[in-house]
């Protein structure tokens, strides 16, 4: 009787193991698309007998072991953390492209307008023209404010995405610390663990982690060395940004511990280096305005207007900023000009100026290059010029910014071509001209006028006319065939030198115009004659070539320039973001690929396989039916012994 009885049991305890292991696979069936969920197999151990005889079965309830591979799930959260910061950086980055080459396109419309330029050069009284160099004018005006508007909406649009993204890690965060919890009560719990699993790979999506296991199953989780959840909880992140242009910083928990996030860590990185990107591409965006528009208004003050008048500024930008250090303890304040435009700074980061022992040290931003200055009380600095009024004190600091805002701030100063300098400021002309206008020649010589040029300094031997003179009538007369004079309409000498089978006259703009320190040369040659006549008439309307010098610029070599040219320059500052753009899209793309490798290999262990369920299933069913049949002649020989008795 015990025999039959032992037989009895032990089958019911296989029942109940293959009843268990058919409940298995159904779970494992129902939740082969559950996200974090790893395969559950049957492993029930068999009792043993203290007698050494037969067995008694399985151990009730028979152990359910989880299939779980710790480094192929770490595989997949670094994998995700790498695919979501590549997209999010992707993204960024072809906002930055597309607003450099597709919101008006500044490469294009600046091109327009230097052509048309060239153009008006050659029809200098062709007011259609002028008002085509105009409206070329007011569409890069557009074309800048566009791609700037497209870049500071990407700020916006970055730091409200970050807002939601630390909100929804934080959740996450809370999960796991949750979950952990729970795994105090039910340690290594399989459904807990699930949970943890698909939790942590939706945390991967916005941080990179790493984990460490704890003895019940719970998990200690790390970012860049920060601690995000412990056997305390979770340390929740948060977000903070002095200015809707500033970097954004990720700390974490109460004491704000700072978040090292590179652009692979997550959707989070890959947003923060975005942001950087397009403050990089706003401050290029900004010196290149800043440069364009300082060579032409420059330009614009060494020619002459349609009133016969030195050229005005066609460009209006935004005035350089200069921030104190809320620490500084003297009076000083700074007032900063700009005198050279295309020497700004590239990177358009600006200036820190800081005061001490020897005097004034500009460093620019992020980087080791220092500038000494000197005391003041006027300060030279690449292309600006620095007043300092009141007395500093040793520490103070000011930071500079020369383009502040200027491709979003640009605009014309009129509307009106007659603003246009199309014109040299003096024309040329052999002979006297009489007070009718009429030209006089009687030069026995063949002194002609070979080019004429804007100089920063005059050539050797050229003679120069005093900035006080500019805008008077001038007369250059040969007092023999290798001596000359020149003098204003009155009589007055001004200038006197030696000809030499040709010279220079180099007349000096006003000081207190934005041409002042420039020369306008005119290069002369030929044989002159004793008596012979050159007149420098002031107005000299139907010229183009202060156009032509203007149309120049978009071109002409300019050491100055980091592109070696303007067009260089937005061409280089082009490339370059285009090359980053693609560069980030073909990063996302392999980052998608090893992801999806990564997530395969974690499948191929902790995945659900229907067909290898289907074989279980039926091998379950068939032990199921086995054991069943044991239980059925053993009751069968049970009841045949009672009948015997």
């Amino acid at each position: 009787m015990s025999g039959l009885t032992g037989a009895m049991f032990t089958a019911l305890s296989g029942l109940d193991a293959f009843s268990k292991g058919t409940e298995t696979v159904s779970n494992n069936v129902a939740n082969q698309a559950t996200s974090g969920y790893a395969v559950e197999t049957l492993a029930p151990q068999t009792v043993g007998n203290s007698s050494s005889g037969a067995g008694s079965g399985v151990l009730d309830p028979a152990a359910v072991r989880r299939a779980a591979d710790g480094f192929a799930a770490a595989r997949v959260y670094a994998a995700t953390a790498t695919s979501q910061g590549a997209q999010s950086l992707a993204s960024a980055l072809s906002t930055i492209d597309q607003a450099f080459t597709g919101n008006g396109n500044i490469h294009s419309t600046a091109s327009t307008f230097f052509a048309d330029l060239s153009t008006l050069a050659s029809e200098p009284t062709n007011a259609a023209q002028a008002s085509t160099v105009i409206a070329d004018a007011q569409t890069l005006v557009s074309a800048f404010q566009s791609a700037a508007g497209s870049l500071n909406t990407q700020f916006a649009t970055i730091s409200n995405s970050l807002q939601q993204q630390v909100a929804d890690a934080n959740k996450l965060l809370g999960q796991v610390a949750a979950i952990n919890k729970s795994l105090q009560a039910s340690p290594n719990s399989n459904t807990l663990l699930d949970q943890q699993q698909a939790t942590l790979t939706a945390l991967a999506k916005y941080v990179s982690i790493s984990t460490v296991p704890l003895s019940n199953g719970a998990v200690e989780v790390t970012t860049g060395g920060t601690v995000l959840v412990d056997q305390s909880g979770a340390q929740l992140l948060s977000i903070t940004q002095s200015t809707p242009s500033s970097r954004p910083v990720v700390t974490a928990g109460a004491d704000k511990v700072p978040v090292n996030l590179g652009s692979t860590s997550g959707s989070l990185g890959g947003s923060l280096a975005g942001f950087t990107a397009t403050s990089n591409a706003l401050a290029s965006l900004n010196w290149f305005a800043g440069a364009l528009t300082g060579l032409v208004n420059q330009a614009q003050a060494e020619g002459l207007n349609g009133s016969g008048k030195q050229g005005a500024p066609l460009f209006l930008i935004p005035a350089p900023t200069v921030t104190p250090s809320p620490t500084n303890t003297g009076s000083a304040t700074l007032g900063v000009t700009i005198t050279n435009a295309p020497q700004l700074p590239p990177n358009g980061q600006g200036y820190t100026l800081t005061f001490g022992p020897g005097g004034w040290t500009a460093t620019t931003p992020n980087t080791n290059q220092t500038y000494s200055l000197g005391a003041g009380p006027t300060l030279t600095l690449n292309g600006m010029s620095i007043a300092v009024t009141g007395t500093p004190k040793p520490g103070d600091s000011f930071q500079i910014n020369p383009t502040p805002g200027a491709a979003a701030g640009l605009a014309l100063t009129s509307t009106n071509p007659a603003v246009l300098a199309v014109a040299d400021p003096y024309a040329v002309t052999s002979g006297t001209i009489s007070p009718s206008g009429a030209v006089i020649n009687n030069n026995a010589g063949t002194v002609t006028e070979t080019s004429d040029t804007v100089l920063a300094n005059p050539t050797a031997g050229a003679a120069v006319v005093p900035g006080s003179y500019f805008g008077q009538s001038l007369v250059m007369t040969f007092t023999s065939p290798s001596a000359y004079k020149i003098t204003t309409a009155g009589g007055a000498t001004v200038s006197s030198g030696t000809w030499s089978g040709g010279t220079g006259v180099a007349i000096a703009y006003p000081s207190g115009s934005k041409a002042g320190g420039e020369y306008w040369q005119v290069n002369l040659s030929g044989t002159p004659a004793a008596g012979d006549v050159v007149s420098l008439t002031p107005g000299g309307l139907n010229s183009g070539s202060n156009a032509s010098r203007m149309a120049q610029l978009w071109d002409a070599s300019n050491a100055a320039l980091p592109g070696g040219s303007l067009q260089g320059s937005i061409l280089s500052i082009i490339g370059f973001n285009g090359a980053q753009s693609a560069a980030a899209k073909t990063m996302h793309s392999n980052s998608a690929n090893n992801l999806q490798t990564a997530q395969n290999s974690l499948a191929a262990i902790a995945g659900v396989n229907p067909d290898q369920q289907a074989t279980l299933l039926l091998q379950y069913q068939q032990a199921y039916a086995a054991a069943a049949k044991v239980i059925a002649t053993a009751a069968t020989m049970f009841n045949s012994l009672l009948q015997a008795v």
